[in-house]
């Protein structure tokens, strides 16, 4: 059986973004992001699982529910005592998309998606919580952000989860978008790194929550994250002192998680 998920749970639901912050709201795209707990021994079941579902996104995509969809699996933090393993990320071209979406769980829309699949596909499909356990619905908007010409879905990605101070947004966002963007351009342009975004989670929200921003780094390869980016400072701003950029941006938040994770399929 399929999972009929109402507009409330849908409304808790992270990532790449492709809009500016200025945007008008009917014009900024958001992303709801599933995090998944995959259950012991069914790894292989559950990439299968995600196989079947990229169709169903696929037919989403060409009916305009959605502009996009990804799966990623967490390679750090990992282990058994991790939250979760995988997520996936739904792209929609603005807020009406995710009633929009919520809407299309009807038999009729259901049937219509699921119709260019095997009946083994649709089993795979409708199985997912046998395989995996769905932690956390999260939904979030984008802000700056400054790619590579010609970059298209870096393998790795460098999440830092940001606890900003009650009343300080702004500053965090100034801090950001003009004195680290620069550095950011700079490293990009000396092929260390892919590209760099800033985001807002639109919800959940309140105080019980240990993050409301984050930022995110790509990375072509590997390799590329072991690159040092004191070059790029060098560059942007000679002779600051490094404590003095310490405390410029560590002034603004707290990091309260940084994730490593790796592209595993994507739909566009």
């Amino acid at each position: 059986m399929k999972t009929f998920l109402p507009i409330l749970l849908l409304a808790f639901c992270s990532f790449v973004f492709h809009v500016s912050l200025s945007a008008q709201d009917g014009d900024r795209e958001y992303v709801i992001v599933e995090y998944m707990k995959v259950k012991p021994g069914m790894n292989a079941k559950y990439l299968e699982c995600e196989k079947a579902w990229k169709l169903i996104h696929q037919a989403r995509l060409k009916k305009g529910l959605i502009t996009g969809w990804e799966l990623e699996e967490v390679m750090v933090p990992g282990g058994t005592n991790a939250e979760y393993g995988y997520l996936t990320i739904t792209h929609l071209k603005n807020w009406k998309g995710i009633d929009a979406l919520n809407q299309s769980w009807d038999d009729a829309t259901w049937a219509a998606l699921t119709q260019g699949l095997t009946d083994e596909q649709k089993e795979a499909a409708n199985s997912a919580g046998q395989y995996r356990d769905l932690i956390k619905r999260e939904i979030w908007t984008g802000g700056d952000m400054v790619f590579a010409p010609g970059t298209a879905h870096p393998l790795y990605r460098v999440e830092n989860f940001m606890n900003i101070p009650a009343g300080g947004m702004e500053e965090w966002v100034e801090m950001e978008t003009r004195f680290v963007k620069p550095v950011h351009e700079k490293s990009i342009a000396m092929g260390n790194r892919a590209g760099w975004l800033m985001g807002f989670m639109v919800l959940p929200s309140g105080s019980e929550y240990p993050y409301q921003a984050s930022t995110v780094d790509f990375f072509n390869t590997w390799e590329d994250m072991q690159k040092s980016n004191q070059a790029a400072w060098d560059a942007v701003y000679p002779g600051m002192s490094d404590a003095y950029i310490g405390n410029r941006i560590e002034s603004t938040r707290t990091i309260v998680r940084t994730e490593l994770r790796r592209l595993v399929d994507f739909v566009e």
